[in-house]
């Protein structure tokens, strides 16, 4: 039994290649195939790395686009906003020059001065259809002078400003047909 391993032995470490040594493949020490091995091995790690990488790039690609996009609506927006700045600085300017327009026209033309009780139960009675041309006034009576579309609506006219309560007197001084049968030319005196 002894003599049987030692034959096996031998036929391990016998080299069975014919071919002279110039022609033979040439025999790579282990360190040299353990790191083809380990390249090839880190290739195939590499590849999925490379693909997320190019993945990454592309997002980051396209990120920058929006980027480019958001900043140019960004600047329009700044924009607009410097716009309106200006257009509400000049609207307050417009706005203080109406108001001092109106302030001069109502110093002009006397809007400030608030209308006395009288004139406004005056105006109050007045029904529709009459129109009144003028009003005098002086410490004991008011005069009022106007057209009526008929009789009945001057003595109307008198009636409501008698239950005003505001006037002592009212009198219906004057009543005629004005250039046509079609209105009423009248005049009322009405004692304060």
């Amino acid at each position: 039994m002894v003599h049987r391993s030692t034959v096996a032995q031998r036929t391990r470490l016998i080299d069975l290649n014919v071919l002279p040594r110039e022609m033979r493949p040439v025999r790579y020490p282990r360190w040299y195939a353990l790191g083809l091995t380990a390249i090839m091995i880190g290739c195939v790690l590499l590849v999925p790395a490379i693909i997320v990488q190019r993945s990454a790039n592309n997002q980051t690609a396209e990120m920058n686009r929006q980027l480019l996009f958001i900043s140019g609506q960004l600047t329009g927006v700044q924009m607009d906003i410097g716009r309106e700045r200006g257009l509400r600085a000049e609207i307050a300017k417009a706005q203080a020059a109406l108001a001092a327009v109106q302030a001069e026209r109502k110093t002009v033309l006397g809007m400030d001065v608030p209308v006395s009780a009288d004139l406004q139960a005056l105006y109050v009675a007045v029904p529709p259809g009459l129109s009144i041309t003028s009003v005098s006034k002086n410490e004991t009576k008011i005069v009022v002078s106007g057209q009526a579309p008929s009789m009945e609506s001057v003595i109307a006219f008198a009636a409501a400003l008698n239950a005003s309560g505001s006037f002592v007197d009212v009198t219906i001084t004057s009543l005629g047909a004005a250039g046509g049968a079609s209105s009423s030319a009248f005049t009322v005196e009405v004692a304060q």
